[in-house]
């Protein structure tokens, strides 16, 4: 659930999301510099650094988290059914990006929520 948290939350960036989400991604990205910083990246190894050290992040870190929680949950079937083919992070991100337009109304919403900074 927390890759496709993070790969959500960095298609939200790639896509031109608010200035509320992106701050708090940069705050995000901030923290697990901090806490994350001697982690090799790969096979789940920074995920893994982010949940173990969740209460540690920032409040905007933790509720962009929370957010983009509720929206992979809620874009689940959608990125099933559209991107199961996509086996790589960069290929999961191109499909997610290139289907947004064609997404369930419950998962648009979803991502709408997080883009536009609400919990």
């Amino acid at each position: 659930m927390l890759k496709s948290v993070l790969i959500i939350s960095v298609a939200l960036l790639l896509s031109g999301s608010s200035a509320v989400a992106q701050g708090a991604a940069r705050a995000c990205v901030a923290d697990v510099r901090k806490h994350c910083a001697d982690v090799q990246p790969g096979e789940g190894r920074i995920a893994d650094c982010v949940k173990k050290h969740v209460g540690d992040l920032s409040a905007p870190c933790q509720d962009l988290l929370a957010a983009t929680a509720a929206a992979a949950k809620a874009c689940t079937d959608d990125l099933k059914q559209r991107c199961a083919d996509a086996r790589r992070r960069t290929a999961k991100l191109a499909c997610i990006k290139s289907t947004l337009a064609d997404l369930s109304d419950s998962c648009k919403s979803a991502i709408s929520q997080v883009a536009a900074g609400r919990k």
